[in-house]
């Protein structure tokens, strides 16, 4: 007898403890790629190195944020598209509640730059703070950018994400403030990585031994990124200086064996980097029942 199929995963969340933190992601977005997206390289090759990720075609991109659990606080890296988008995303207090967990339970909101889909759940559809409790911080240089004059020669899509910074800076003015120090929180230190925007910043989080880089937007398509770190993306402010910070990053942490987290990394975006050939190779973290 015919019956309803699944169609979704059952969940979006994955727990990972770091020392004495839990560091939860939250998968808020899966959204339609393009390999137009790649700005630098010529199609056959973009094209060639998504068939050897056996991927689907077109592409996807993953959304992550990460909540860090410090046993004091929890603190919220990136809010997703929120009330910017509408049915493809937005999945972030679906994940705060599979946890019991409401808006009114996120002590810090720390934002690693201001594209759209990193600040827009800082507000709901009504344009009012989602997180009315909430510190929100973001680096100084990323406030400065968004809120100085739109350069003359900028694209619809450039201005477009100048309006939605400033939308969001607005509606959670009273509690915005800027990141002036590397030191944000014990256990919490920003990573500079410019060239996707001004001030983009990842933010290593360290307890009793143990740590986590998480990256943010060093790469957006990682089957093309991982191997040909040179690929830049149309959303890059300064793509040759994006290049150099990713090329810098990976070098360090496949040395070093650092275990890292990215925004657009496949869910849930956790995992260890090594060289291969000219390029580089995603591990990524082993799935285990318990945290």
């Amino acid at each position: 007898m015919p019956h309803e199929q699944p169609e979704t995963q059952s969940t979006h969340l994955h727990h990972l403890r770091v020392g004495d933190f839990v560091v939860t992601t939250i998968q808020d977005a899966y959204l339609q790629g393009g390999f137009g997206l790649i700005s630098n390289l010529d199609a056959a090759t973009v094209q060639a190195l998504h068939a050897e990720s056996r991927r689907p075609t077109p592409p996807k991109i993953t959304l992550n944020c990460y909540l860090v659990d410090t046993g004091d606080e929890r603190i919220l890296i990136d809010t997703g598209l929120g009330g910017l988008v509408g049915d493809e995303g937005a999945r972030l207090g679906a994940g705060l509640a599979e946890m019991g967990l409401t808006a009114a339970d996120v002590d810090c909101v720390i934002l690693t730059h201001s594209h759209p889909d990193h600040l827009g759940g800082l507000i709901d559809g009504d344009d009012n703070p989602a997180f009315p409790r909430a510190e929100v911080l973001v680096p100084a240089g990323e406030l400065a950018f968004w809120r100085g004059a739109v350069p003359d020669d900028a694209g619809d899509m450039l201005r477009s994400h100048f309006a939605n910074a400033r939308r969001v800076f607005d509606a959670c003015a009273a509690n915005l403030r800027a990141i002036e120090t590397d030191e944000i929180r014990p256990g919490v230190t920003r990573y500079p990585l410019p060239g996707h925007t001004p001030d983009h910043s990842g933010y290593r989080i360290e307890s009793n031994g143990e740590h986590l880089l998480i990256a943010a937007d060093i790469v957006h398509l990682p089957q093309i990124q991982f191997p040909r770190p040179d690929a830049q993306v149309m959303f890059d402010i300064d793509p040759e200086q994006a290049v150099r910070s990713r090329q810098a990053l990976f070098a360090k942490v496949a040395a070093s064996g650092e275990l890292i987290a990215g925004h657009h990394i496949d869910f849930p975006g956790i995992g260890h980097l090594v060289a291969d050939g000219a390029g580089y190779r995603f591990l990524p973290h082993v799935w285990s029942p318990f945290v």
